[in-house]
């Protein structure tokens, strides 16, 4: 037998087994690991467009990315020296701190700042080599521009790009563990004994810095000696690297929700404070042209749930639904601009009165009560620039409002504080103003009694707010420049004199002027407002006169003039019109795009038509009626949400109120009032309640009138008796024959393993199995050697130099062994396997 048959080293092999040097990965591997790190810096850098003014932020890490990896790690064109990127991340820096103390407005600006500085130090890590420490501080950089990014946007959109980002960056460190592994291996064929150093300098330098095999040993933690080690390492840690990420990443993920959910909160979620700019909110003064503004933007501003308090079921309306921001009196036109800027104000500085919200009015008829649908609202605005909120009159005061006060002349609501920021609110009311799904058009007028209740009790004082400051009020509600808008006038007499006399009442003449200005063709509604203003000349007038294109603010100002024009007071109202339904989550959503102006008239109570009874509300001397002016074509088709953007609407309203809104209060209330929490707690309370009653009665024999009664059913002292008897045979037998409790114990764990890859000692292990000695797979080649000596005691000799030589070849524990020593070791444990099986096989003389 050769020694190449066997697989012994020989002189010319050691050349290939001689190297010390680390292996390095292989470059497929590398290259795969570099690209994972260079996408997700590019979708790091991704995350930030979502930001004001990011979007060059965002370009500029993409293109960091794909120029580091194409022509840093994979063309190997060129690359940044560790001095050439300290210098370079020194600039950025210094750039950056600059700018982010420069600005005078903080906040989101500063931001930019801050996440321009990630972006550029992460470029500059691009260009550089890619050791572990480099990917180590991508993936450090690419979290930190995930952070910032959290206070550009967290809308659900956020937390989808999460997924993927997510998956690469598990994916991205799995495989760095796996390169780390090949990385510290260290391959060595023999121990080698370091050279004595001889001077005193030498020894000195020795202590200092070592021999290069010590500094190879001391950065490595797995040591081998044979490349067929280094192949089943890397097999093991490719599986590992795969295990590592099925494992860790549900697990890391679990421990995040636990953490999120779990832990108390000692603050609540304030999510506009520090976060993107809020919505545009109504003011006290909004000019002309602002809703204009305004409704190009397709964000959602409010959700509206409505539920019907009889049935506790989602109430439904068959028409559009009118929600009352700010209500605003004075008209003004500025000329001092090139363009005349007209706007309306609001008149509560002298007239309003602010209460919490009124209690709820019950009529004194029962029939009455039959005539209007008690509904609950519950209403999310989002954060606002403006402390306004949002109603529906009338309202009362129904569930959580604690921060809410209403305008009790006006009817509107807003926040109990003045001061900004104005995060993101849920509040609460009930509403009489549906019937049969359709809104009411008219408000009673707030009486003087209600005016003067405060919170201290009645005020007398107030009791002559009627006498004293409704006339000053009605002045302003009768505003008019006959000169500014003449052409209002001129309309308005034309359309009275039309009119039969009989229907030229205050409601009557109002709901002709409304149908004009909606239905008459010459009037073209449109957000494009491109006529050249003419100078000097009213807005309105303009309108009126000669564009008669515009919208809702355009139609609500021309009707309000028209109206003044013949002494009927009203109002202007700017808040939202809205007919989209989420039928997924069974709500109504208010856009910024479905911002809406109205007008309210003032009207007797004689002159209401046909004497109506306003149901749900209380009798009054006036009543406020709404005028839609505007075409019907201002509304969007958003009547009907579909499915998908059902389903999209209602997984965003998850993840707001369940993520990003998630404070104390909800923690430990509406998250297991929703996930049912409650339920399932007192469901269980009640099965262990009666499954402890079940184990009582069972011990005290009364389980089904007693015939369950294990006390008359089995001897217990007779079965307790068995189980102890039989305890103590089971022990008996293992302490006598030990191998019946090893059977199926052994058959698992002594498996035939692998051949090895040394050849002699592979035909070692078959001449062993000759005799029926097999290795396991649990047992050391010196275990093998002892356990052979205990039955074979002529096989020893032999078995104990090819056990020694076999250590030296893949452990590198001593000598390696002479191939000549190894070969004749081989031949003698042949032999006297062969005797040993002639000496046990019958002779010719006992056949």
């Amino acid at each position: 037998m050769s020694l190449a048959d066997t697989g012994v080293p020989t002189g010319q092999d050691d050349r290939a087994f001689d190297p010390t040097v680390a292996p390095e990965p292989d470059a497929p591997v590398r290259r795969r690991l570099e690209f994972q790190f260079a996408l997700l810096s590019a979708a790091g850098g991704l995350v930030l467009s979502s930001g004001q003014g990011t979007e060059g932020i965002a370009v500029l890490a993409v293109f960091a990315a794909v120029f580091g990896f194409v022509f840093v790690d994979w063309l190997r064109w060129f690359e940044l020296p560790p001095v050439g990127a300290y210098l370079a991340m020194g600039g950025a820096a210094a750039y950056c701190v600059r700018d982010f103390w420069g600005l005078q407005q903080r906040g989101e600006p500063q931001m930019v700042s801050v996440a321009l500085l990630l972006v550029l130090v992460q470029a500059v890590l691009m260009m550089q080599r890619k050791s572990r420490r480099i990917l180590e501080q991508l993936a450090v950089f690419c979290l930190l521009e995930l952070v910032v990014a959290a206070i550009f946007n967290d809308a659900i959109s956020f937390g989808l790009l999460m997924i993927p980002i997510g998956l690469v960056g598990a994916c991205a460190l799995s495989l760095l563990g796996f390169v780390a592994t090949l990385e510290s291996l260290e391959v060595r064929v023999a121990s080698r004994t370091s050279p004595t150093a001889e001077s005193r300098w030498g020894r000195l330098l020795h202590l200092l810095i070592g021999y290069p095999d010590e500094t190879q040993a001391a950065s490595s933690f797995v040591s081998t000696a044979t490349p067929a080690s280094v192949r089943s390492i890397r097999r093991s840690a490719t599986a590992w690297s795969r295990y590592a990420l099925l494992t860790l990443s549900p697990a890391v993920f679990l421990i995040a929700a636990a953490f999120f959910y779990v832990l108390p909160r000692k603050v609540d979620a304030e999510r506009s404070v520090g976060g993107g700019a809020p919505l545009v909110g109504f003011d006290d003064e909004v000019r002309l042209q602002q809703l204009g503004q305004v409704m190009q933007n397709p964000k959602r501003a409010l959700k509206i749930e409505l539920t019907d308090q009889t049935t506790d079921r989602p109430y439904r309306l068959n028409g559009s639904l009118y929600l009352r921001g700010k209500v605003l009196e004075r008209y003004s036109v500025d000329f001092s601009r090139s363009r005349p800027v007209s706007m309306w104000t609001s008149a509560d500085d002298s007239t309003s009165v602010s209460r919490r919200l009124p209690e709820r009015y019950l009529p004194r008829s029962g029939d009455a009560a039959t005539l209007y649908d008690r509904v609950d609202v519950k209403v999310t605005c989002e954060a606002m620039s403006r402390p306004a909120l949002f109603a529906i009159a009338p309202y009362y005061v129904s569930g959580d409002a604690t921060d809410v006060v209403h305008n009790v002349e006006q009817g509107t609501l807003s926040r109990e504080y003045t001061t900004p920021p104005y995060p993101r609110i849920a509040y609460r009311f009930g509403t009489n103003a549906f019937y049969q799904g359709v809104q009411t058009g008219w408000i009673a007028e707030p009486s003087a009694i209600e005016g003067s209740l405060s919170s201290s009790g009645f005020d007398l004082a107030r009791v002559f707010w009627e006498q004293s400051l409704v006339p000053r009020y009605r002045r302003e509600l009768l505003q008019y420049d006959a000169s500014l808008v003449p052409t209002a006038a001129a309309m308005a007499d034309r359309i009275v004199k039309q009119l039969p006399p009989d229907e030229r009442t205050e409601a009557g003449i109002a709901r002709a002027m409304e149908t004009f200005l909606a239905n008459d063709a010459n009037f073209t509604y449109t957000l494009n407002l491109d006529s050249s203003p003419v100078p000097g000349v009213d807005p309105i007038e303009q309108f009126l006169a000669t564009d008669r294109r515009g919208h809702c603010q355009y139609f609500a100002s021309s009707l309000a003039m028209m109206l003044r024009s013949v002494q009927i007071p009203c109002r202007v109202v700017v808040g939202y019109r809205t007919e989209e339904y989420n039928q997924i989550g069974e709500y109504y959503v208010a856009r910024q795009l479905h911002a809406h102006s109205w007008v309210e008239a003032l009207i007797d109570a004689d002159q209401m038509p046909g004497r109506l009874v306003v149901p749900g509300q209380p009798k009054t001397r006036h009543y406020w009626m709404r005028l839609d002016p505007t075409p019907g074509a201002s509304l969007v088709e958003d009547r009907a949400d579909g499915r998908a953007g059902g389903i999209v609407g209602l997984a965003n309203n998850l993840w707001e109120d369940y993520v990003v809104e998630m404070d104390a209060e909800r923690q430990s209330d509406e998250l297991a009032e929703a996930a049912g929490l409650r339920r399932v707690s007192s469901s269980y309370k009640s099965l262990f309640q009666t499954i402890e009653q079940k184990l009582a009665s069972l011990r005290a024999g009364n389980l089904g009138g007693g015939e369950l009664s294990l006390r008359r059913r089995v001897p217990l002292r007779w079965l307790f008796a068995g189980i102890v008897s039989l305890a103590i045979l089971l022990l008996l037998l293992k302490a006598r024959w030990p191998g019946w409790f090893r059977f199926s114990r052994s058959r698992r764990g002594h498996t035939a393993i692998q051949e090895p890859g040394e050849r002699f000692y592979a035909e070692t292990l078959r001449q062993l199995r000759r005799v029926g000695i097999e290795r396991h797979s649990d047992e050391t080649p010196r275990e093998l050697l002892q356990r052979v000596g205990t039955q074979f005691t002529r096989l020893l000799p032999g078995l104990r130099v090819l056990t020694e030589g076999f250590e030296g070849v893949r452990y590198g524990a001593g000598d390696r062994g002479v191939p000549n020593r190894l070969e004749s070791a081989l031949d003698e444990l042949t032999t006297a396997i062969n005797t040993t099986l002639e000496e046990s096989s019958p002779g010719p003389a006992g056949r």
